[in-house]
Protein backbone atom coordinates (compact mmCIF):
# COMPACT_ATOMS: atom_id res chain seq x y z
CA UNK A 1 0.00 0.00 0.00
CA UNK A 2 1.11 3.66 -0.42
CA UNK A 3 1.06 6.62 1.05
CA UNK A 4 0.65 8.98 -2.12
CA UNK A 5 -0.54 8.52 -5.14
CA UNK A 6 -0.58 10.87 -8.55
CA UNK A 7 -3.60 10.04 -11.07
CA UNK A 8 -4.85 10.94 -14.58
CA UNK A 9 -1.79 12.76 -15.10
CA UNK A 10 0.43 13.29 -18.22
CA UNK A 11 3.74 11.51 -16.49
CA UNK A 12 7.19 11.73 -18.63
CA UNK A 13 9.37 9.47 -17.08
CA UNK A 14 12.71 9.58 -18.28
CA UNK A 15 12.87 5.60 -18.16
CA UNK A 16 13.19 4.17 -21.84
CA UNK A 17 11.68 0.86 -20.29
CA UNK A 18 8.28 3.20 -19.60
CA UNK A 19 8.78 6.66 -21.24
CA UNK A 20 4.85 7.44 -20.27
CA UNK A 21 2.71 6.48 -17.22
CA UNK A 22 -0.45 7.78 -15.95
CA UNK A 23 -0.33 7.01 -12.66
CA UNK A 24 2.91 6.90 -10.00
CA UNK A 25 2.84 5.53 -6.34
CA UNK A 26 5.17 6.31 -3.42
CA UNK A 27 5.59 4.40 -0.14
CA UNK A 28 8.10 5.99 2.46
CA UNK A 29 9.15 8.32 0.03
CA UNK A 30 10.05 5.81 -2.63
CA UNK A 31 8.47 5.50 -5.99
CA UNK A 32 7.00 1.70 -5.83
CA UNK A 33 4.76 1.67 -9.28
CA UNK A 34 4.45 3.57 -12.37
CA UNK A 35 1.50 2.08 -14.82
CA UNK A 36 -2.01 3.25 -15.43
CA UNK A 37 -4.69 4.60 -13.67
CA UNK A 38 -5.99 1.21 -13.54
CA UNK A 39 -3.49 0.08 -10.85
CA UNK A 40 -4.98 2.50 -8.51
CA UNK A 41 -6.80 -0.03 -6.58
CA UNK A 42 -4.06 -1.85 -5.67
CA UNK A 43 -1.96 0.63 -4.03
CA UNK A 44 -4.10 2.81 -2.26
CA UNK A 45 -6.03 2.57 1.21
CA UNK A 46 -8.44 5.03 2.92
CA UNK A 47 -5.17 6.76 4.14
CA UNK A 48 -3.63 7.64 1.02
CA UNK A 49 -3.39 11.32 -0.34
CA UNK A 50 -4.60 11.09 -4.08
CA UNK A 51 -3.82 14.05 -6.33
CA UNK A 52 -5.31 14.14 -9.04
CA UNK A 53 -3.73 15.70 -11.57
CA UNK A 54 -6.26 16.12 -14.46
CA UNK A 55 -4.11 15.17 -17.27
CA UNK A 56 -1.01 17.60 -16.26
CA UNK A 57 2.32 16.97 -16.95
CA UNK A 58 4.51 14.95 -14.32
CA UNK A 59 8.24 14.87 -14.86
CA UNK A 60 10.96 13.81 -12.33
CA UNK A 61 12.07 16.55 -9.63
CA UNK A 62 14.38 19.47 -11.42
CA UNK A 63 18.33 18.80 -11.07
CA UNK A 64 20.57 21.87 -11.51
CA UNK A 65 23.76 20.22 -11.43
CA UNK A 66 26.11 23.56 -11.06
CA UNK A 67 25.00 26.24 -8.67
CA UNK A 68 26.21 28.16 -5.56
CA UNK A 69 23.16 28.03 -2.79
CA UNK A 70 25.52 30.27 -0.40
CA UNK A 71 26.04 32.89 -2.95
CA UNK A 72 22.70 32.78 -4.12
CA UNK A 73 21.35 33.26 -0.18
CA UNK A 74 23.42 35.99 0.02
CA UNK A 75 22.36 38.13 -3.55
CA UNK A 76 18.48 37.72 -2.40
CA UNK A 77 19.27 39.76 0.66
CA UNK A 78 21.29 42.06 -1.14
CA UNK A 79 20.78 45.14 -3.75
CA UNK A 80 20.07 43.20 -6.88
CA UNK A 81 21.56 45.33 -9.64
CA UNK A 82 20.07 43.19 -12.71
CA UNK A 83 17.50 44.16 -14.12
CA UNK A 84 18.77 46.30 -17.88
CA UNK A 85 15.70 48.78 -17.26
CA UNK A 86 16.14 49.72 -13.73
CA UNK A 87 20.09 49.86 -14.34
CA UNK A 88 20.99 52.12 -17.52
CA UNK A 89 24.07 54.59 -15.91
CA UNK A 90 26.24 54.66 -12.96
CA UNK A 91 23.76 56.65 -11.95
CA UNK A 92 20.78 54.81 -11.54
CA UNK A 93 23.22 52.09 -9.09
CA UNK A 94 25.00 55.14 -6.78
CA UNK A 95 20.66 56.11 -6.47
CA UNK A 96 20.06 52.47 -5.20
CA UNK A 97 22.71 52.48 -3.29
CA UNK A 98 22.41 55.75 -1.59
CA UNK A 99 18.44 55.00 -0.85
CA UNK A 100 19.54 51.75 0.47
CA UNK A 101 21.92 53.21 2.79
CA UNK A 102 19.26 55.22 5.00
CA UNK A 103 17.99 52.42 6.37
CA UNK A 104 21.51 51.12 6.71
CA UNK A 105 23.81 51.80 10.31
CA UNK A 106 27.01 53.76 9.25
CA UNK A 107 30.20 51.33 9.13
CA UNK A 108 27.76 47.71 8.30
CA UNK A 109 28.62 46.60 4.86
CA UNK A 110 25.90 47.36 1.71
CA UNK A 111 26.43 44.82 -1.23
CA UNK A 112 24.90 44.41 -5.00
CA UNK A 113 24.90 42.38 -7.25
CA UNK A 114 24.64 41.44 -11.16
CA UNK A 115 25.67 44.38 -12.24
CA UNK A 116 26.62 44.65 -16.25
CA UNK A 117 28.81 47.24 -17.83
CA UNK A 118 27.73 45.79 -20.87
CA UNK A 119 24.53 47.38 -20.41
CA UNK A 120 25.25 50.44 -18.77
CA UNK A 121 25.29 53.83 -20.55
CA UNK A 122 29.24 54.56 -19.46
CA UNK A 123 29.83 51.11 -21.24
CA UNK A 124 32.89 50.54 -18.24
CA UNK A 125 32.39 49.11 -14.52
CA UNK A 126 31.32 51.43 -11.38
CA UNK A 127 34.34 52.46 -9.81
CA UNK A 128 35.84 53.40 -6.15
CA UNK A 129 34.79 57.08 -6.66
CA UNK A 130 31.56 56.72 -8.29
CA UNK A 131 30.22 54.35 -5.35
CA UNK A 132 31.63 56.84 -2.84
CA UNK A 133 29.15 59.32 -4.14
CA UNK A 134 26.46 56.30 -2.99
CA UNK A 135 27.96 56.53 0.60
CA UNK A 136 31.50 57.24 2.45
CA UNK A 137 30.40 56.02 5.73
CA UNK A 138 29.19 52.48 4.84
CA UNK A 139 31.62 50.03 3.47
CA UNK A 140 30.19 49.06 -0.31
CA UNK A 141 31.07 45.73 -2.32
CA UNK A 142 29.34 45.29 -6.07
CA UNK A 143 29.78 42.02 -7.63
CA UNK A 144 29.56 41.32 -11.59
CA UNK A 145 26.91 39.44 -12.93
CA UNK A 146 29.69 36.54 -14.18
CA UNK A 147 31.50 37.17 -10.27
CA UNK A 148 34.95 37.21 -11.41
CA UNK A 149 34.99 41.24 -10.89
CA UNK A 150 34.10 42.99 -7.67
CA UNK A 151 33.86 46.67 -7.03
CA UNK A 152 34.65 48.58 -3.65
CA UNK A 153 34.63 52.13 -2.36
CA UNK A 154 37.04 53.59 -0.53
CA UNK A 155 36.18 52.91 3.04
CA UNK A 156 35.74 49.08 1.90
CA UNK A 157 39.24 48.84 -0.21
CA UNK A 158 40.55 50.51 3.27
CA UNK A 159 39.06 47.21 5.29
CA UNK A 160 40.18 45.13 3.05
CA UNK A 161 43.87 46.18 3.48
CA UNK A 162 44.18 47.18 -0.54
CA UNK A 163 46.30 50.13 -0.93
CA UNK A 164 48.54 51.74 -4.16
CA UNK A 165 51.22 49.28 -2.40
CA UNK A 166 49.19 46.47 -2.46
CA UNK A 167 50.38 43.48 -5.39
CA UNK A 168 48.06 41.64 -7.05
CA UNK A 169 47.17 38.16 -5.91
CA UNK A 170 48.36 34.64 -7.77
CA UNK A 171 45.11 34.87 -9.65
CA UNK A 172 44.11 37.92 -10.02
CA UNK A 173 44.31 41.57 -10.83
CA UNK A 174 43.72 45.30 -8.48
CA UNK A 175 42.82 47.86 -11.49
CA UNK A 176 44.78 50.93 -10.77
CA UNK A 177 45.24 54.09 -11.67
CA UNK A 178 47.60 54.75 -15.16
CA UNK A 179 49.31 57.97 -13.65
CA UNK A 180 49.20 57.45 -9.79
CA UNK A 181 48.99 53.56 -9.22
CA UNK A 182 46.03 53.76 -6.93
CA UNK A 183 43.56 51.49 -6.72
CA UNK A 184 40.48 52.04 -8.33
CA UNK A 185 38.13 49.85 -6.93
CA UNK A 186 37.61 47.44 -9.35
CA UNK A 187 39.21 44.29 -8.83
CA UNK A 188 39.56 41.13 -11.59
CA UNK A 189 39.57 36.87 -9.98
CA UNK A 190 39.56 38.03 -6.52
CA UNK A 191 36.36 36.53 -4.91
CA UNK A 192 38.57 34.32 -2.89
CA UNK A 193 40.73 37.07 -1.65
CA UNK A 194 38.29 39.31 -0.41
CA UNK A 195 36.50 36.06 1.31
CA UNK A 196 39.01 36.52 3.67
CA UNK A 197 39.28 40.22 4.14
CA UNK A 198 35.58 40.83 4.24
CA UNK A 199 33.11 40.06 6.93
CA UNK A 200 30.47 37.63 5.62
CA UNK A 201 26.82 38.16 6.20
CA UNK A 202 25.27 38.27 9.77
CA UNK A 203 24.07 34.63 10.03
CA UNK A 204 20.47 35.77 10.11
CA UNK A 205 20.68 37.72 7.23
CA UNK A 206 21.96 34.72 5.51
CA UNK A 207 19.59 32.25 6.70
CA UNK A 208 16.67 34.68 5.80
CA UNK A 209 18.36 34.96 2.33
CA UNK A 210 18.46 30.95 2.45
CA UNK A 211 15.10 30.73 3.25
CA UNK A 212 14.14 32.49 0.29
CA UNK A 213 16.31 30.43 -1.90
CA UNK A 214 14.62 27.60 -0.53
CA UNK A 215 11.47 28.97 -1.88
CA UNK A 216 12.26 30.31 -5.09
CA UNK A 217 13.81 27.03 -6.28
CA UNK A 218 11.29 24.89 -4.64
CA UNK A 219 8.64 27.41 -7.18
CA UNK A 220 10.85 26.08 -9.94
CA UNK A 221 10.38 22.32 -9.33
CA UNK A 222 14.06 21.68 -8.36
CA UNK A 223 14.46 19.17 -5.81
CA UNK A 224 17.94 18.46 -6.54
CA UNK A 225 21.06 20.95 -6.42
CA UNK A 226 24.69 20.66 -7.11
CA UNK A 227 26.73 23.16 -5.18
CA UNK A 228 30.05 23.55 -6.99
CA UNK A 229 31.58 26.55 -4.84
CA UNK A 230 35.28 26.71 -5.10
CA UNK A 231 35.29 27.77 -1.26
CA UNK A 232 33.51 24.75 -0.01
CA UNK A 233 35.28 23.28 2.95
CA UNK A 234 34.32 22.25 6.28
CA UNK A 235 32.96 25.33 7.59
CA UNK A 236 30.15 24.95 4.86
CA UNK A 237 29.63 21.34 5.42
CA UNK A 238 28.40 22.59 8.54
CA UNK A 239 26.36 25.34 7.22
CA UNK A 240 24.38 23.35 4.80
CA UNK A 241 24.16 20.74 7.68
CA UNK A 242 22.21 23.02 9.88
CA UNK A 243 20.05 24.17 7.51
CA UNK A 244 18.93 20.76 6.65
CA UNK A 245 18.60 19.60 10.07
CA UNK A 246 16.71 23.14 11.04
CA UNK A 247 14.68 22.72 7.85
CA UNK A 248 15.17 25.95 6.31
CA UNK A 249 16.47 24.03 2.83
CA UNK A 250 14.34 21.59 0.97
CA UNK A 251 16.35 20.26 -2.02
CA UNK A 252 18.32 17.36 -1.74
CA UNK A 253 21.80 19.19 -1.92
CA UNK A 254 25.44 17.74 -2.98
CA UNK A 255 28.48 19.79 -1.93
CA UNK A 256 31.73 19.41 -3.81
CA UNK A 257 34.74 20.63 -2.19
CA UNK A 258 37.07 23.19 -3.11
CA UNK A 259 40.60 21.63 -3.54
CA UNK A 260 42.14 23.51 -1.40
CA UNK A 261 39.79 22.07 1.47
CA UNK A 262 40.42 18.59 -0.46
CA UNK A 263 44.21 19.43 0.14
CA UNK A 264 43.62 20.08 3.91
CA UNK A 265 41.70 16.74 4.61
CA UNK A 266 42.89 13.84 2.01
CA UNK A 267 44.03 11.53 4.75
CA UNK A 268 40.20 12.35 5.48
CA UNK A 269 38.41 11.27 2.60
CA UNK A 270 35.79 9.14 2.13
CA UNK A 271 33.87 8.05 -1.03
CA UNK A 272 30.59 10.82 -1.40
CA UNK A 273 27.99 8.87 -3.39
CA UNK A 274 24.95 7.78 -1.32
CA UNK A 275 26.21 9.42 2.17
CA UNK A 276 22.44 10.49 2.58
CA UNK A 277 19.23 11.11 0.59
CA UNK A 278 19.25 15.17 1.82
CA UNK A 279 23.18 15.82 1.96
CA UNK A 280 26.37 14.53 0.44
CA UNK A 281 29.68 14.79 -0.83
CA UNK A 282 29.96 15.44 -4.36
CA UNK A 283 33.74 15.83 -6.39
CA UNK A 284 36.32 18.73 -5.90
CA UNK A 285 36.21 21.63 -7.42
CA UNK A 286 39.43 23.39 -9.55
CA UNK A 287 38.54 26.89 -11.08
CA UNK A 288 40.97 27.39 -14.14
CA UNK A 289 41.44 31.08 -15.50
CA UNK A 290 43.12 32.77 -17.86
CA UNK A 291 42.36 36.27 -16.02
CA UNK A 292 46.18 37.13 -15.93
CA UNK A 293 47.29 36.32 -19.16
CA UNK A 294 48.22 33.17 -18.13
CA UNK A 295 46.79 29.88 -17.04
CA UNK A 296 45.98 29.51 -13.44
CA UNK A 297 46.56 27.23 -12.28
CA UNK A 298 49.06 25.66 -14.39
CA UNK A 299 48.73 22.64 -17.05
CA UNK A 300 51.13 21.07 -14.65
CA UNK A 301 49.74 21.91 -11.08
CA UNK A 302 46.38 21.14 -12.90
CA UNK A 303 47.57 17.45 -13.70
CA UNK A 304 48.59 17.01 -10.35
CA UNK A 305 45.37 18.01 -8.73
CA UNK A 306 43.38 16.27 -10.89
CA UNK A 307 45.43 12.66 -10.63
CA UNK A 308 45.21 13.34 -6.65
CA UNK A 309 41.43 13.73 -7.14
CA UNK A 310 41.33 10.67 -9.09
CA UNK A 311 43.47 8.73 -6.88
CA UNK A 312 40.89 9.45 -4.20
CA UNK A 313 38.14 7.30 -6.44
CA UNK A 314 36.48 10.93 -6.22
CA UNK A 315 35.55 13.31 -9.57
CA UNK A 316 37.27 16.31 -11.08
CA UNK A 317 35.37 19.48 -11.25
CA UNK A 318 36.68 21.92 -13.27
CA UNK A 319 35.43 25.25 -13.89
CA UNK A 320 36.72 25.71 -17.77
CA UNK A 321 35.41 28.75 -19.70
CA UNK A 322 37.53 29.21 -23.23
CA UNK A 323 39.07 27.07 -25.70
CA UNK A 324 42.43 26.94 -23.68
CA UNK A 325 41.04 26.32 -20.25
CA UNK A 326 39.08 23.47 -21.89
CA UNK A 327 42.36 21.59 -23.20
CA UNK A 328 44.35 21.99 -20.42
CA UNK A 329 41.13 20.25 -18.51
CA UNK A 330 41.17 17.01 -21.06
CA UNK A 331 45.00 16.87 -21.17
CA UNK A 332 44.87 16.39 -16.67
CA UNK A 333 42.14 13.76 -17.23
CA UNK A 334 43.97 12.29 -19.78
CA UNK A 335 47.23 12.40 -17.67
CA UNK A 336 45.05 11.16 -14.82
CA UNK A 337 43.88 7.97 -16.87
CA UNK A 338 46.97 7.18 -18.02
CA UNK A 339 48.61 7.27 -14.09
CA UNK A 340 45.67 5.42 -12.94
CA UNK A 341 43.22 3.93 -15.90
CA UNK A 342 39.37 3.92 -14.16
CA UNK A 343 36.23 3.24 -16.56
CA UNK A 344 33.38 5.57 -16.06
CA UNK A 345 35.00 8.23 -13.88
CA UNK A 346 32.69 10.61 -14.67
CA UNK A 347 35.25 13.76 -14.11
CA UNK A 348 33.45 17.15 -15.57
CA UNK A 349 33.87 20.35 -17.26
CA UNK A 350 31.78 23.07 -15.69
CA UNK A 351 30.89 25.78 -18.72
CA UNK A 352 32.73 24.33 -21.70
CA UNK A 353 31.94 27.45 -23.03
CA UNK A 354 34.02 27.71 -26.09
CA UNK A 355 34.54 24.29 -27.72
CA UNK A 356 35.98 23.48 -31.14
CA UNK A 357 35.24 20.44 -32.99
CA UNK A 358 38.31 18.88 -32.13
CA UNK A 359 38.34 19.78 -28.42
CA UNK A 360 34.38 17.95 -28.87
CA UNK A 361 35.95 14.67 -29.88
CA UNK A 362 38.52 14.54 -27.21
CA UNK A 363 36.27 15.00 -24.52
CA UNK A 364 33.98 12.06 -26.19
CA UNK A 365 37.14 9.76 -25.95
CA UNK A 366 38.20 10.68 -22.50
CA UNK A 367 34.47 10.20 -21.38
CA UNK A 368 34.43 13.35 -19.51
CA UNK A 369 30.89 14.73 -18.70
CA UNK A 370 30.02 18.03 -19.80
CA UNK A 371 27.74 20.81 -17.33
CA UNK A 372 26.77 23.48 -19.20
CA UNK A 373 24.04 26.71 -18.58
CA UNK A 374 21.59 26.64 -21.75
CA UNK A 375 19.69 29.83 -20.27
CA UNK A 376 23.38 31.68 -20.43
CA UNK A 377 22.14 31.92 -24.52
CA UNK A 378 19.00 33.67 -23.41
CA UNK A 379 20.39 36.47 -20.45
CA UNK A 380 23.68 36.61 -21.71
CA UNK A 381 23.65 35.97 -25.77
CA UNK A 382 22.63 39.31 -27.01
CA UNK A 383 26.17 40.50 -25.24
CA UNK A 384 28.07 37.27 -26.74
CA UNK A 385 26.61 38.36 -30.02
CA UNK A 386 28.23 41.99 -29.62
CA UNK A 387 31.39 41.05 -27.81
CA UNK A 388 32.64 37.38 -28.54
CA UNK A 389 35.34 37.08 -31.63
CA UNK A 390 33.87 35.65 -34.48
CA UNK A 391 36.34 32.69 -34.45
CA UNK A 392 35.16 31.93 -31.05
CA UNK A 393 31.35 32.74 -31.29
CA UNK A 394 30.89 29.97 -33.91
CA UNK A 395 31.98 27.30 -31.24
CA UNK A 396 29.94 29.11 -27.92
CA UNK A 397 27.82 26.48 -26.01
CA UNK A 398 27.86 24.07 -28.56
CA UNK A 399 24.84 21.84 -26.65
CA UNK A 400 24.01 19.61 -30.17
CA UNK A 401 27.19 19.07 -31.28
CA UNK A 402 27.81 17.77 -27.85
CA UNK A 403 25.24 15.61 -27.41
CA UNK A 404 25.22 14.38 -31.40
CA UNK A 405 28.75 13.38 -30.41
CA UNK A 406 27.44 11.02 -27.76
CA UNK A 407 28.97 13.14 -24.61
CA UNK A 408 26.58 13.41 -21.43
CA UNK A 409 25.71 16.79 -20.90
CA UNK A 410 23.82 17.80 -17.99
CA UNK A 411 22.05 21.44 -17.40
CA UNK A 412 22.46 23.83 -15.03
CA UNK A 413 21.89 27.33 -14.44
CA UNK A 414 25.54 28.49 -11.84
CA UNK A 415 22.88 30.14 -10.56
CA UNK A 416 22.74 33.24 -8.87
CA UNK A 417 24.59 33.89 -12.04
CA UNK A 418 21.69 32.96 -13.61
CA UNK A 419 17.98 32.51 -13.04
CA UNK A 420 17.43 28.88 -12.00
CA UNK A 421 14.66 28.16 -13.54
CA UNK A 422 15.10 24.67 -15.32
CA UNK A 423 12.05 25.89 -18.04
CA UNK A 424 13.98 29.03 -19.41
CA UNK A 425 17.39 26.48 -19.89
CA UNK A 426 15.25 23.97 -21.54
CA UNK A 427 13.39 27.07 -23.40
CA UNK A 428 17.16 28.55 -24.85
CA UNK A 429 18.06 24.81 -25.42
CA UNK A 430 15.35 24.27 -28.06
CA UNK A 431 14.98 27.81 -29.43
CA UNK A 432 18.86 29.58 -28.72
CA UNK A 433 16.88 32.48 -28.74
CA UNK A 434 18.22 35.49 -26.90
CA UNK A 435 16.56 38.09 -24.33
CA UNK A 436 16.54 40.39 -26.92
CA UNK A 437 14.99 37.69 -29.66
CA UNK A 438 18.20 37.29 -31.94
CA UNK A 439 19.48 33.93 -31.95
CA UNK A 440 22.99 32.02 -31.22
CA UNK A 441 23.75 29.19 -33.62
CA UNK A 442 20.39 27.80 -34.60
CA UNK A 443 22.44 24.65 -35.44
CA UNK A 444 23.03 24.01 -31.70
CA UNK A 445 19.07 23.33 -30.73
CA UNK A 446 18.31 20.29 -29.03
CA UNK A 447 14.73 18.54 -29.11
CA UNK A 448 12.60 19.21 -26.13
CA UNK A 449 12.83 15.67 -24.86
CA UNK A 450 16.85 16.15 -24.87
CA UNK A 451 16.60 19.62 -23.00
CA UNK A 452 14.45 18.07 -20.51
CA UNK A 453 16.82 14.79 -19.69
CA UNK A 454 19.74 17.31 -19.16
CA UNK A 455 17.93 18.69 -15.97
CA UNK A 456 16.70 15.21 -15.07
CA UNK A 457 18.43 12.05 -15.44
CA UNK A 458 21.49 13.58 -16.98
CA UNK A 459 22.36 15.98 -14.24
CA UNK A 460 21.52 12.54 -11.70
CA UNK A 461 24.25 10.82 -14.08
CA UNK A 462 26.62 13.55 -13.88
CA UNK A 463 26.81 13.14 -9.80
CA UNK A 464 26.52 9.34 -9.81
CA UNK A 465 23.34 9.44 -8.50
CA UNK A 466 20.64 7.82 -11.57
CA UNK A 467 20.18 4.97 -9.27
CA UNK A 468 18.14 7.13 -6.81
CA UNK A 469 16.92 9.99 -8.66
CA UNK A 470 16.42 11.25 -12.40
CA UNK A 471 13.41 9.50 -13.73
CA UNK A 472 10.19 8.39 -12.26
CA UNK A 473 10.93 4.87 -11.93
CA UNK A 474 10.17 2.26 -9.23
CA UNK A 475 12.75 2.28 -6.26
CA UNK A 476 13.43 6.05 -6.78
CA UNK A 477 13.15 8.70 -4.80
CA UNK A 478 9.28 10.31 -5.26
CA UNK A 479 11.06 13.88 -6.38
CA UNK A 480 8.43 14.91 -9.05
CA UNK A 481 7.27 18.76 -10.53
CA UNK A 482 3.75 18.91 -12.14
CA UNK A 483 3.86 21.19 -14.92
CA UNK A 484 1.12 23.29 -16.43
CA UNK A 485 1.84 22.15 -20.13
CA UNK A 486 4.13 19.37 -21.54
CA UNK A 487 7.54 20.77 -22.65
CA UNK A 488 8.12 17.91 -25.05
CA UNK A 489 4.73 18.75 -26.71
CA UNK A 490 4.04 22.61 -26.39
CA UNK A 491 5.59 24.60 -29.43
CA UNK A 492 9.18 25.87 -28.79
CA UNK A 493 8.03 29.85 -28.04
CA UNK A 494 5.86 28.46 -25.50
CA UNK A 495 7.75 26.73 -22.95
CA UNK A 496 9.03 29.55 -21.26
CA UNK A 497 5.40 29.93 -20.36
CA UNK A 498 5.61 26.47 -18.92
CA UNK A 499 4.34 27.36 -14.65
CA UNK A 500 5.33 24.68 -11.80
CA UNK A 501 2.21 23.92 -10.01
CA UNK A 502 3.47 21.35 -7.31
CA UNK A 503 6.30 20.11 -6.27
CA UNK A 504 6.99 17.09 -4.24
CA UNK A 505 10.44 15.90 -2.60
CA UNK A 506 10.20 12.56 -1.17
CA UNK A 507 6.72 11.62 -1.41
CA UNK A 508 6.14 15.40 0.35
CA UNK A 509 4.41 18.32 -0.98
CA UNK A 510 6.91 21.05 -0.44
CA UNK A 511 5.33 23.95 -2.62
CA UNK A 512 2.18 23.90 -4.64
CA UNK A 513 1.06 26.67 -6.29
CA UNK A 514 -2.71 26.30 -6.41
CA UNK A 515 -4.76 23.21 -5.30
CA UNK A 516 -5.16 20.39 -8.17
Amino acid sequence: MSDLILYNANIITMDPAMPKAEMAAVKDGIIVEVSGNERIHFFSTDSTMLIDCKNRTVVPGFIDAHGHLAGYSESLVSINLSSYEHFKSISDIIKAINSASKDISPGNWIRGKFYNEFYLAEKRHPNRYDLDRASLLHPIKLTHRSSYASVLNSLALNLAGITAETGDPPDGIIDRDPETGEPTGILYGMGAYLAKKISVLENDELVRGAKLANEKLLSYGITTIQDASALNDNSRWDMFRTWKDEGIFKPALVMMYGINAFNGMKEKVYHPYGDSKALSLGGVKIVLNEITGSLSPSQEELKGMVLSIHAAGLQAIMHAVDETGVRAACEAVEYALKKQPRADHRHRIEHCSVCPPDTVKRIRALGITVVTQPSFVYYSGDRYLGTVPRNQLKYLYPTGTLMRNGIRIAGSSDFPIADPNPIMGIYAAVTRNTAGGRTVLAEERIEPAEALKMYTLNAAEAMFEEKGRGSITPGKAADFAILSDDPTKASADKIQSITVEMTIIAGEIVWKKEAI
